[in-house]
């Protein structure tokens, strides 16, 4: 497989995606999903430009299967990315294989969230994207650089949970 990381990072593409997790795994490009972000021009440029001199690709959920199917099958490497874990949800139902782990960077904090740790923050529907996610198969791993220890999504249920 070529895609070296599957990520949710509310950032997308900014100076971690850039300065650590480009050195920590190998990268050749990004793609880029979501639909909100695939119609926003600025959006758009900003993630460009933010991604120096790799290649990025931004496609909506629709176009997406086609890309990924690609990325895997590519002898490059590339990140695949979204700002949120509906999008990767909304992915999984539709049958999409984007791989069995899903690295989960910053969520920030937004009005309805509740805040489970350093720059993890969920809500409802990002708990229930979650759920259905895991029940894919996919496991899912919170972990904001890639020298800090990955915390389960039973780990981060638990919490989420605890505080209703």
């Amino acid at each position: 497989m070529s895609i070296s990381v599957v990520r949710v990072d509310d950032r997308v593409i900014h100076g971690q995606t850039m300065t650590r997790w480009t050195k920590a795994r190998p990268v050749d490009g990004i793609l880029v999903v979501g639909d909100n972000i695939a119609h926003d021009k600025l959006r758009r440029k900003v993630l460009k430009a933010a991604a120096n001199e790799l290649k990025v690709g931004i496609y909506t959920v629709a176009e997406a299967g086609e890309k990924i199917a690609k990325g895997i099958e590519s002898k490059k490497k590339f990140f695949l990315i979204s700002d949120s874990p509906q999008t990767f949800a909304k992915l999984v139902d539709l049958g999409i294989d984007f791989g069995k782990v899903l690295n989960v960077g910053p969520m920030n904090t937004r009005p309805g969230t509740k805040v489970l740790g350093r720059t993890v923050a969920l809500d409802q529907n990002d708990y229930d994207a979650f759920e259905d996610i895991a029940k894919h198969g996919v496991e899912i791993q919170f972990q904001l650089l890639p020298d800090d220890e990955p915390k389960s999504w039973t780990t981060m249920k638990k919490k989420y949970d605890e505080m209703k």
